[in-house]
């Protein structure tokens, strides 16, 4: 197991949003969970970013924080859920996009102190949403989804088991 290390980067959607001008996204419901449904990451709902058909999350929308972190079990799966809205005034009422299920390969990726973006392409072919994720695996812990090790080794909980991949 290990702790996963994830920051929402960009959103970028070339919808029509009935406007002469770009929409301008928020988000409702973005979360992040893992295979048993358990969520990770919530927030509620977030400002507008403006009149952009690219949201650059750190800058464009407060609510979301410059990182999250938690810890996830070996060969989980990792999922994103949002909604994305167009706030016009002053209605907010325009849903643009339902984004279900996008997983996060938690598993597939390997334990480094460096970050790696993951671009998720979107129904719309101009539009993707890409996040940046970073592993670190628990002590004696290491590899793909931190599901190797250098030798048996139990917690001193006794809770977790690794024993050394063959080969």
């Amino acid at each position: 197991s290990g702790t996963c290390y994830i920051k929402f980067v960009k959103y970028h959607d070339k919808s029509d949003c009935g406007e002469i001008n770009d929409c301008d996204f928020y988000f409702k419901k973005l979360e992040v969970y893992d295979s048993t449904r358990s969520q990770l990451v919530y927030v509620e709902e977030t400002d507008d970013a403006g009149n952009s058909d690219t949201v650059n999350f750190e800058k464009d929308i407060p609510q979301i924080k410059s990182k999250y972190s938690f810890t996830m079990k070996t060969n989980d799966t990792i999922m994103l859920r949002t909604e994305v809205w167009d706030a016009d005034s002053p209605s907010r009422n325009d849903e643009i996009r339902d984004i279900d299920n996008l997983v996060i390969p938690y598993n597939a990726i390997t334990a480094t102190s460096t970050w790696t973006n993951h671009d998720f392409t979107l129904s719309n072919p101009y539009g993707y949403f890409r996040i940046k994720i970073k592993i670190s695996c628990d002590q004696h812990f290491e590899g793909k989804g931190c599901n190797y090790c250098s030798d048996n080794y139990y917690t001193s909980a006794c809770d977790k088991y690794c024993v050394p991949v063959e080969g």
